[in-house]
């Protein structure tokens, strides 16, 4: 389907529709996938196609080793330092169990500091090709994690980041399935105003670069630049990474209601914080959430 056939049909599965102004930034304006006339021909103007390859598809995990100070320090508070790389080991190992559930796809973990490359080779983490983070910012990571992919033969690549637990691999499938059928990119917008996950069909570099990635703005410019290098593009349905004292009670609210994905180490965790049936914070004197939300789209984590 074309680019903004793709977008508007979200709405109609359940999940909660775009707001307008981020609907009128899909490119094209006609509902045709202009340039790309034929699915699978979906390449950026100026990037070159790549070759095919027996696994066409590849998930790239951006992630940081969960060492306490180091990871999800916005969590601190209302969690201490232990906790909240506790709470992103568990978040970690359940993607990667997650996506190694995809089959006939490539994986690859893409890790910092670089020097934490060989720590994670246990499974879940053994199903996927590990690599160090390489580049001067997230942008530049993230578009090292997909160039790596691309050049090892994969001609869709999807990037995902290990702090959002109700990423399912039904939902990477369907970034596939958006890029098999004329979307250039596909984003999974998050509450914070950055995305949980893009997919690309090439790797342009031009879709990284220039950004304030600790912006709220992050998929606002991410989608006009999409724009300007007239490349079609969707959104799946939203979700919401975990960053913050505000985030921790809607992953809470979201475990009880909803079964799938599994994530069994998150659920643990969560009930040994909160405890069965829990409200609040324990220790709540002492756990003043952190500073407000803001994005960061922070797929390294």
């Amino acid at each position: 389907m074309g680019a903004r056939r793709a977008v508007e049909s979200k709405g109609k599965g359940g999940a909660a529709p775009l707001p307008d102004e981020m609907r009128s930034l899909v490119y094209p304006h006609d509902g045709k996938v202009v340039g790309h006339p034929t699915p699978g021909r979906n390449t950026l103007p100026g990037v070159p196609s790549m070759k095919k390859s027996d696994r066409a598809e590849a998930v790239v995990l951006m992630a940081k080793a969960p060492i306490a100070g180091r990871v999800k320090t916005r969590l601190c508070p209302p969690l201490d330092p232990r906790e909240s790389a506790r709470l992103y080991a568990c978040m970690l190992g359940d993607t990667a169990a997650e996506m190694s559930s995809l089959a006939r796809v490539r994986r690859y973990l893409f890790l910092d500091p670089p020097e934490s490359v060989d720590t994670l080779r246990h499974p879940p983490f053994s199903a996927f090709e590990p690599f160090p983070q390489d580049g001067r910012d997230l942008g530049d990571r993230m578009h090292d994690g997909a160039a790596t992919a691309f050049r090892h033969g994969a001609r869709r690549v999807v990037i995902v980041g290990a702090d959002c637990p109700s990423l399912s691999a039904g939902t990477v499938r369907r970034a596939f399935r958006e890029l098999s059928t004329g979307a250039s990119v596909v984003f999974g917008p998050s509450a914070d105003g950055g995305y949980y996950l893009i997919g690309l069909s090439s790797p342009d570099e031009r879709l990284f670069r220039g950004f304030r990635w600790s912006s709220a703005e992050v998929l606002r410019n991410a989608a006009a630049r999409c724009r300007i290098l007239s490349a079609p593009f969707s959104f799946l349905p939203p979700k919401r990474d975990v960053d913050s004292g505000e985030d921790l009670l809607a992953l809470r609210e979201w475990a009880r209601t909803h079964a799938r994905p599994a994530c069994p180490r998150t659920r643990g965790w969560i009930t040994g914080l909160f405890g069965p049936g829990g409200d609040g914070f324990p220790r709540s004197r002492d756990r003043t959430p952190g500073s407000p939300r803001g994005s960061r789209s922070r797929h390294g984590g």
